[in-house]
């Protein structure tokens, strides 16, 4: 199913996404960067199957949607300087790696960012393209695996072409960013 999201629909995306996610489903937004595949972050079961259908390896692991830093914190505690430093990037087009197996993103005024908080829990925030293949800014342009896999995708025909997130590893003392994206950091 494809929906162009507008004013008019969000609350019809909201509760169909949440749906999806509940039954372990897949979903393709726009984000503030780049498409993105969501599933249920939680649901290990969803997100081994979404790693094995963008062919990812198992040392790769996926970042995580969040609704606001409170919910980041219902699911790891944070260092006071870890809270300060995603305070005050996020939401924005930034990924931090909080730990070694988790980095988190919360897009800027964005859909999915909606329908994480509608949701009530993180989804991931994976590109929507196979791996090592280029990141996706239309739905013209995503691979018919991914049109044909999703449940639900997301259009948004004002869409505006971005760089991927900025991440940054703020899990040790020195900060080290890992990819320059959309916007510097520091």
């Amino acid at each position: 199913m494809q929906i162009v999201l507008n004013e008019k629909n969000l609350h019809t995306i909201l509760k169909k996404s949440s749906e999806i996610l509940t039954r372990g489903g897949m979903i393709v937004y726009p984000s503030d960067t780049v498409y993105g595949i969501a599933v249920d972050g939680t649901n290990q079961q969803a997100v081994q199957e979404l790693a094995d259908f963008k062919g990812r390896r198992s040392d790769q692991k996926f970042s995580y949607n969040f609704s606001d830093i409170e919910m980041i914190k219902k699911y790891h505690s944070l260092s006071e300087r870890q809270e300060e430093i995603l305070r005050k990037y996020l939401p924005g087009p930034f990924t931090f790696i909080i730990i070694e197996n988790l980095s988190v993103r919360i897009p800027r005024d964005n859909v999915v960012t909606e329908i994480v908080k509608y949701f009530g829990k993180p989804t991931t925030a994976t590109s929507a393209n196979m791996t090592g293949k280029p990141t996706v800014s239309s739905i013209k342009a995503l691979d018919a695996k991914i049109y044909l896999k999703a449940d639900l995708i997301i259009e948004d025909v004002d869409f505006q072409e971005h760089k991927p997130s900025t991440v940054v590893d703020i899990s040790k003392e020195k900060f080290i960013v890992l990819r320059e994206g959309e916007l510097p950091f520091p």
